[in-house]
């Protein structure tokens, strides 16, 4: 037996308890075991169980060592699922969650290419502007314009995103276009409701440094992509990422309002998925797929 072989005998004499079920879990001879860990403790000088004819347990040596055999065993497995990554095509059920806008603007329009490089792939993509239990639902990969503090969790930044100002003409050309923050107070400002937070507190800064103004407007919803749908007809002013209002303003259907005094902090766009020793092949793929084309569509905001 090679010295790696040693260290799973005695690890699996661990965790069985005993050498008669650990020879039975590796099927080898009981003698077999009881010699590879009496070689192994020779070799190592140290005594690692206390031995009785009724009881075997660890010494304080051995239970620091299998602590140890433990990690370099794990080491081991995640090097070899990292190395067949390389030669396995990704395949199985690939549960993504997403923001219906961003969905609809950005992540569908990818979906034929994605799938037919990786066709052994079963794509489900469930969208909600609610935040939702990762591991809990079972999601693979979701993809949301926050980060999220779920430690449990690992966040990718796909790209960074700002929250603009921004208005249809048809409203401006009703109600004018505010020069200041404090014009805004005459204005119908659109609020998002989000995780039961009414987001009407917008932030500019000017040569006073930053500040924050409450507004207010007939029209608060919890869903981004309502709130876009309601600028885009008119209803008044609201906050939107550049990423989702980027070509409504190319092309006219949205006008940026007071610039001049964003507060040019980002919000990024992230991929959050479970935290594993290393990420299974499908859900690397996906992320590498999405950071392309997340930087592929980035554009300058008129």
């Amino acid at each position: 037996m090679s010295r790696l072989q040693d260290l799973e005998v005695f690890v699996q004499v661990v965790n069985s308890g005993n050498f008669a079920k650990a020879a039975v879990a590796l099927d080898i001879n009981p003698s077999a075991i009881s010699r590879r860990i009496s070689q192994l403790e020779d070799q190592l000088g140290v005594r690692l169980f206390n031995r009785t004819t009724r009881s075997l347990s660890l010494t304080e040596v051995g239970e620091r060592y299998f602590n140890r055999c433990l990690r370099i065993l794990a080491d081991l497995e995640e090097a070899d699922r990292e190395a067949k990554q390389h030669s396995e095509a990704p395949q199985g059920v690939l549960h993504v969650s997403c923001s219906t806008l961003f969905a609809h603007r950005h992540l569908l329009p990818w979906l034929p290419e994605f799938l037919t490089h990786y066709p052994r792939l079963n794509l489900q993509l469930v969208l909600t502007d609610d935040v939702i239990d990762v591991v809990g639902e079972g999601i693979d990969v979701a993809i949301r314009v926050s980060e999220l503090a779920d430690s449990s969790l690992i966040t990718r930044r796909l790209v960074s995103d700002r929250r603009i100002l921004c208005a249809a003409p048809v409203y401006l050309d009703r109600y004018g276009t505010p020069n200041t923050p404090d014009e805004l107070a005459a204005h119908n400002c659109l609020a998002l409701n989000a995780h039961k937070t009414t987001l009407n507190q917008w932030r500019f800064r000017d040569s006073s440094g930053l500040r924050e103004m409450n507004v207010g407007g007939n029209f608060t919803v919890n869903s981004g992509a309502a709130l876009y749908e309601a600028v885009l007809a008119g209803m008044g002013i609201a906050r939107v990422t550049t990423f989702l209002a980027g070509q409504a303003l190319r092309s006219g259907q949205l006008i940026r309002i007071l610039s001049e005094y964003e507060d040019e902090s980002d919000v990024g766009i992230y991929a959050i998925f479970p935290s594993n020793r290393y990420p299974l092949p499908k859900v690397q793929c996906f992320v590498d797929f999405l950071v392309k084309n997340c930087l592929d569509a980035v554009s300058v905001v008129p």
